[in-house]
């Protein structure tokens, strides 16, 4: 297969429950914590894609209610990242549980929620954008990010 000629489109999602802690996933494939999140498929729109990677990474269901911001790939570091010679745009959206259960997946080990002052270690690109997540809950002039 020959390298894509436009880059791949993620999303993210920053949830929250009641204590503002957000919701984390450690990934499989790099031992990191991460926000849920994943490949956007053709068919679906990018909200969608962030409540169907939630559900499948966690077993949350959740509702999309914001967009927090657009990143690049080419803007952080990667090291960590299991694409890594990949150019990404990363759409990182705000949402809401709204049902089901924490549980692990095939891509996941564990679900579980931190605070802002408490976070595990994190796949690359994750730190900035759980910043912008937590800046968008406290800051009442809050813009999203983009890149």
């Amino acid at each position: 297969m020959s390298a894509p000629i436009t880059p791949f489109v993620g999303v993210d999602a920053f949830v929250l429950n009641e204590k503002h802690e957000v919701c984390l996933v450690k990934r499989r494939d790099n031992g990191l914590w991460a926000m849920p999140g994943g490949y956007h498929n053709l068919g679906e729109t990018p909200s969608q894609c962030a409540e169907r990677e939630v559900a499948e990474e966690t077993g949350l269901h959740v509702r999309v209610t914001s967009l927090l911001g657009v990143f690049s790939s080419l803007c952080h570091r990667n090291a960590t990242d299991v694409n890594r010679g990949r150019q990404l745009c990363y759409l990182l959206f705000s949402a809401e549980r709204v049902g089901g259960t924490e549980t692990s997946s095939d891509e996941t080990t564990d679900v579980s929620w931190f605070s802002m002052d408490n976070l595990p270690d994190l796949s690359d690109g994750h730190s900035e954008r759980l910043e912008i997540g937590f800046d968008s809950i406290t800051n009442a002039n809050f813009l999203p990010h983009f890149e």
